[in-house]
């Protein structure tokens, strides 16, 4: 088997052995009693950030609201964070893999990072290409490559015959893992779901180690949420996604710093300006022109009429009728 990675947290709190399966005990707690109330309610899709998408996938019979600490502490990064909510987390997992790949395509999600924890890993790998190449990076918590023979004990789902490790599905997962690359497997130092090493992880030199114990620490506890940041923000470092330059800003240019000596100038008073007249429309003129010529016209010939028929009745008033003859 190769070699593998082994994180040890720095932020988050020691916890001596006792302790941790106390937390332990807590955290299968809260799984469980979530599943229920995951089925109706699924976080809130956070959408805003400058690094790239994250997309969480529960394991088997898992809800999205167990992953609320994760998401909380992947949007503070920086990263848009996804819950998908694949049904009852213990039907086919192959349509779960439709589902996945259907939730990114809908939510138009490329070169994303997919963190899964147990059988969402499976999931995962069972995507179409669409799917795969929508996705930049699996980190996968505590998956069962190699099946689990607790499945052949309960076979009362369909996922968990799946997961039973002859089963031809998990055949399929071997020979979908040894093509995938851009892949990483985070386990426990004891998981007490998995037991075995062998069946948690796919034997690549970058897998990693937690130095904690537990199944559900692994996305729940704040060592396994620490792991998960510093991974994906090791991945952020190899590429940085590109920010957006707004329009009309200029990334080269630097903020001038205001100068408290200088003394703004007054602004200068515009003159007023009377507005020019509107010019009227060569038709409204033409007819004003014909209606002022067709009034003088009528107005001359009327003074015109009634001189003439002043200066006559003065002529006839001035002339003596004539005189009869007397005979």
């Amino acid at each position: 088997m190769a070699d593998y990675l082994t994180f040890l947290p720095e932020k988050a709190p020691k916890r001596n052995l006792l302790v941790q399966i106390f937390f332990e005990i807590l955290y299968i707690v809260r799984y469980t009693l979530l599943y229920l109330p995951g089925l109706l309610l699924r976080p809130s899709d956070i959408t805003e950030g400058e690094k790239r998408p994250v997309v969480l996938v529960s394991g088997l019979w898992g809800s999205p609201l167990t992953w609320s600490s994760a998401r909380a502490a992947l949007a503070k990064q920086g990263h848009p964070v996804y819950v998908v909510r694949l049904g009852f987390q213990c039907g086919n997992l192959r349509k779960y893999s439709k589902k996945l790949q259907e939730f990114l395509e809908t939510h138009a999600l490329n070169d994303c990072y997919l963190v899964c924890h147990s059988m969402g890993g499976l999931v995962a790998a069972h995507m179409g290409y669409k799917g795969r190449d929508r996705v930049r990076k699996i980190f996968t918590l505590g998956t069962p490559f190699r099946g689990h023979y607790l499945a052949i004990l309960v076979p009362f789902t369909y996922a968990t015959l799946q997961m039973i490790p002859f089963s031809r599905f998990i055949k399929e997962t071997k020979e979908k893992y040894r093509t995938l690359t851009s892949i990483q497997a985070v386990f426990a130092s004891f998981d007490e779901i998995l037991f075995s090493d062998y069946l948690n992880i796919p034997g690549r030199f970058d897998d990693v180690k937690l130095k904690q114990i537990g199944h559900c620490n692994l996305f729940m506890g704040p060592s396994g949420i620490e792991c998960i940041q510093e991974l994906i923000l090791a991945e952020e470092a190899k590429d940085p996604k590109p920010v957006p330059v707004k329009k009309g800003a200029d990334s080269n240019t630097e903020k001038k710093i205001p100068d408290p000596t200088f003394k703004k100038k007054a602004p200068k008073k515009k003159a007023y300006k009377k507005p020019a007249p509107k010019k009227k429309p060569k038709a409204v003129k033409k007819a004003v022109k014909k209606a002022v010529k067709k009034a003088v016209k009528k107005a001359v010939k009327k003074a015109v009429k009634k001189a003439v028929k002043k200066t006559v009745k003065k002529t006839v008033k001035k002339k003596p009728l004539p005189k009869k003859s007397r005979r």
